[in-house]
């Protein structure tokens, strides 16, 4: 039988001696080997060609592809407003090369550099297909629009104004730098609006017209440099000039269109802008019947409607002054003599402030009136000198009737005297005071 008594009695020192040793084995089994931290299972080892994280940017990059987007070729520094300038970027690998396989989406603005804000333009691309912009004006780019690792894309401005053109998006590998450039009007393709008329005669024989059309181009730019083609045709001759656009008040453009004709041949008038596109006409200048007469321009139906109605007015309020209707007493025949008094008297100075000052628009007589201001009668009074040949009217600026003298060929004067009509007048006048006359004789 063991003595376990013994055992116990002996000295513990040997024990905890080989307690030491093998807690230390069993530690030095444990711990790995090559230094590493960690167990090996969790080692990873890389995977060649995956995209990393360069730490240093942030962004994206392929050790065995694109690490870079830059541009293709001189970047644009000056473009058109309205043609379609390019603009292209390519994917660059670590060794310079373009990386065939990249594609992804990104974003592309256009700005105004000034301000910042969205300039309006369009963006095509020739893969795929026009780019249709956001709320926020930012153009979408997709994957497709890439070609063998390279970016082309077609813009067209809408707007004369320094613009700012950005290539960006999160997949990007990095951001290309920003393209400033000029957007130059479009000095080929033109507009006129607001004409204003300086002269419009014709004297000794010769018709002559000399008008400033402001002018831009077909995006509502001013247009300083550009020229427009003035065409003149007569029956004999073919008279072509060119009118430079220039600047003028208030930071617009415009130019000089002008033409003389011999009033007896007349002539077609056709204003083109460089792009021989027709901008005015081809307008008929009109064969005048006689020397003296003044050239009477075309004038719209709108303003034929208002003339129309100016002469209608003034032919019924003349006929209503005229008519005898039923009797009167004395004081309402005094009213009737009163008004036709007023009738020829404004007549009489609507026709001086017209020969003193010429062609003028009813606006501006009822400025000239003395003493201001002009009696409400005024139209009516113009609109009877109308009818009756006296003045005439023509289209002025912004369409405004215009009122002048009519020239008459000289000739002898002739009165022609409707008896009837005086016999009707004396017979009126009569019935009308005939009244007050018997009781003049009566005694209370």
């Amino acid at each position: 039988m063991l003595d376990l008594g013994s055992h116990l009695d002996a000295s513990p020192t040997p024990v905890l001696f080989f307690g030491t040793v093998a807690l230390a084995l069993l530690i030095a089994i444990s711990l790995p080997t090559g230094g590493s931290t960690g167990p090996h299972s969790l080692v990873v080892a890389p995977v060649s060609g995956a995209f990393s994280t360069d730490r240093g940017t942030g962004r994206l990059s392929d050790p065995s592809g694109g690490t870079s987007i830059g541009p293709v070729g001189s970047e644009p520094t000056e473009a058109e407003a309205g043609d379609s300038t390019a603009f292209s970027w390519d994917a660059l690998g670590v060794s310079g090369a373009r990386v065939t396989d990249f594609a992804v989406t990104c974003e592309l603005t256009v700005t105004e550099t000034a301000n910042g804000s969205n300039a309006p333009a369009w963006v095509n691309s020739s893969t795929a297909g026009p780019l249709v912009a956001s709320a926020n004006g930012t153009f979408s780019v997709p994957a497709a629009a890439w070609n063998a690792g390279l970016l082309t894309l077609s813009l067209t401005f809408a707007v004369a104004v320094p613009v700012t053109v950005r290539l960006f998006g999160p997949s990007l590998p990095s951001i290309p730098a920003p393209v400033a450039l000029t957007i130059l009007p479009n000095l080929e393709h033109l507009a006129l609006y607001d004409p204003v008329v300086e002269r419009n005669s014709t004297e000794h024989g010769i018709l002559s017209d000399s008008t400033f059309w402001h002018v831009r181009d077909r995006f509502g730019d001013r247009a300083p440099g550009a020229s427009l083609i003035v065409d003149f045709v007569t029956g004999v001759s073919v008279n072509e000039t060119f009118a430079p656009v220039v600047w003028s008040v208030g930071g617009t453009t415009g130019a000089w269109v002008n033409y003389t004709a011999n009033v007896s041949e007349g002539g077609t008038l056709t204003v083109l802008d460089e792009a021989r596109s027709t901008l005015l006409g081809p307008l008929s200048v009109p064969v005048t019947a006689t020397e003296g007469a003044a050239s009477t321009p075309s004038l719209s139906p709108l303003s034929l409607a208002a003339v129309g109605l100016l002469a209608a007015g003034g032919l019924v309020g003349m006929v209503a002054l005229l008519s005898g209707g039923r009797p009167r007493p004395s004081s309402a025949a005094g009213d009737e003599d009163e008004e036709l008094r007023r009738l020829a008297e404004g007549r009489a100075t609507v026709v001086e402030l017209v020969r003193h000052a010429g062609p003028l628009s009813l606006h501006e007589i009822e400025v000239a009136w003395e003493p201001s201001p002009a009696p409400p009668a005024l139209a009516d009074w113009v609109a009877s000198l109308v009818t009756d040949g006296t003045l005439t009217a023509t289209l002025g600026e912004a369409g405004r009737a215009r009122f002048a003298l009519a020239e008459r060929p000289v000739g002898e004067p002739r009165v022609t005297l409707d008896e009837e009509a005086l016999e009707r007048g004396i017979a009126r006048r009569d019935a009308a005071v005939g009244p007050d006359d018997d009781n003049e004789g009566k005694s209370p």
